[in-house]
């Protein structure tokens, strides 16, 4: 019996003719064009940080309007009746009966800006009795009596130490001013940051829209190819195992797509979340229509330096705290005084038997009373004042210390964002250079391949070599187009780039 060695290039061509050519992918989801303004026209619409950021200064306008509250005048009233009675000691007792009083109170109060209290006030009040000694009955004489009494008064508090003055008075008022400005900032860079990461993520979107289609046209190419090759193969210039190259090209060139296409899926639903769009799997996913163009250029790192240190507004929030610092330093100093405070009553009564009367009677400031005093209150050891103040003058000294490292931390990011700009400027120019020789290359490869003096898997090699190329372009442009912008938001010079004009600022 005799035996047939069968060699590894036999059994290639015999197998090759079975071998299954790859199938395309399942048809890509469907997609919905975004360009780059539109997508910043929804990211401010939208977007929930800058949503919060809205209702944080709003919130600073109750809280500066109700510090403002503290000096509304307050209309104050009441209105009472009492009921007393006094036993007889003896017949002849003459304080011995009844009283009901029927009284109302009304007044005006103010808290000063100088850190006193001014308030007028008027009281009534009508007595209805059957003591003699009340109504000025002779002993003896049952009597029952009806008069009025009315008091005006004006009185005048103010501290003369403690709580002394606008600058304490007002704290509030000012820090809560100070508080919406904080929130000004805050919301300036937070839009800028917002800005950023949305232009980040539709560059990295747009990235991976072109690197699906040049991995597309990379399939393209390999089937091109295998049309050539086929058509060689029935000519008798190939072999049949010659197209097996070129379907194994054009299957890792598939999955390629395939990864493509998930990566580009991921950026949408990174963008969709930035614009502050629900994931639905029912929505299309968003498609780049602006392709990532940028011009190589050179940056001025010491300008640059200095603009970020004046323009952050992160940097400025931070200094702007510091006067929160001073406020509370200062009205913590404040609370180390002892208390003085003076207490002066100026008035007029009226006694009558009708409410007009006793009306006029006091109106006619006949009857004038007044009053003033000091009072005085000390802590012997003060602990609690002091302990305030010393925490006051920690706390300042704390955030300027953050605001040391936040400048720091600027002038770090700034001198890294400028070094990764000139290396994709250089990348760019190079890529584009490597672009021109790939394809110089492919041609000339392709021009051997038809006279018999290349082989498929040189062609592919150099059909892979330009699309890489094209990629790195790509990569490198948005590389740059990332940095640039990376570098305007820290100076928050990326508002003005595209033109968003915050409210309040």
């Amino acid at each position: 019996m005799r035996s047939t060695l069968i060699t590894p290039v036999a059994l290639l061509l015999v197998l090759a003719p079975s071998v299954a050519s790859p199938q395309p992918p399942p048809a890509a989801p469907p997609t919905e064009p975004l360009g780059l303004v539109q997508a910043l026209e929804r990211a401010v619409a939208g977007n929930i940080d800058l949503r919060r950021d809205r209702v944080s200064i709003e919130l600073a306008d109750a809280n500066l309007l109700a510090a403002r509250g503290q000096f509304d005048f307050l209309l104050t009233g009441a209105l009472n009746f009492q009921r007393s009675t006094q036993p007889p000691l003896t017949a002849q007792d003459i304080a011995s009966g009844y009283t009901n009083d029927l009284g109302f109170d009304i007044g005006v109060t103010r808290n000063l800006e100088t850190g006193g209290l001014l308030r007028l006030s008027l009281q009534n009040d009508r007595i209805d009795t059957n003591s003699r000694l009340s109504c000025g009955s002779p002993a003896g004489v049952a009597t029952t009596c009806s008069f009025y009494n009315s008091q005006l008064d004006l009185t005048f508090n103010h501290p003369l130490l403690r709580g002394f003055g606008p600058e304490v008075t007002q704290a509030n008022v000012r820090k809560q001013r100070i508080q919406k400005d904080l929130a000004l900032l805050n919301r300036q860079m937070r839009a800028a940051n917002v800005l950023r990461d949305v232009v980040v993520g539709y560059w990295e979107l747009s990235y991976a829209t072109q690197d699906l289609a040049i991995r597309r046209s990379a399939v393209d190419l390999a089937r091109e190819q295998l049309r050539i090759t086929k058509a060689q193969i029935d000519v008798g210039r190939l072999a049949p195992i010659d197209q097996a190259a070129v379907e194994r090209a054009i299957g890792d060139r598939l999955q390629d797509v395939a990864l493509s296409e998930q990566n580009l899926y991921g950026r949408a639903l990174d963008l969709r979340k930035l614009l502050g769009v629900p994931a639905d799997p029912a929505l299309p996913i968003f498609s780049a229509v602006d392709a990532p163009a940028a011009t190589p250029r050179q940056i001025d790192v010491a300008a640059e330096v200095t603009r970020a240190l004046d323009r952050n507004p992160q940097l400025r929030s931070l200094k702007m705290g510091l006067q929160l610092n001073a406020i509370d330093i200062q009205t913590a100093l404040n609370t180390t005084n002892p208390r003085l405070d003076f207490v002066g009553t100026v008035g007029s009564r009226g006694r009558k038997s009708t409410f007009p009367e006793t009306l006029s009677q006091t109106a006619g400031l006949d009857d004038l009373t007044w009053s003033a005093g000091l009072n005085f209150q000390a802590p012997v050891e003060n602990r609690t004042a002091n302990g305030q103040y010393r925490a006051a003058q920690l706390t300042a000294e704390q955030s300027r210390l953050d605001a040391g490292t936040l400048e720091l931390a600027i002038r770090d990011t700034v001198m890294r964002v400028a070094a990764q700009i000139r290396t994709a400027s250089t990348r760019v120019d190079l890529a584009r250079q490597t672009v021109g020789f790939a394809q110089q290359n492919l041609e000339a490869e392709k021009a051997r391949f038809s006279v018999g003096r290349s082989t498929n898997n040189d062609v592919l090699l150099r059909q892979q070599e330009l699309k890489s190329a094209e990629i790195s372009v790509v990569r490198a442009t948005v590389d740059l187009l990332n940095s640039d912008v990376a570098l305007s938001a820290v100076t928050a010079e990326i508002l003005d780039r595209y033109n968003v004009v915050l409210k309040g600022l």
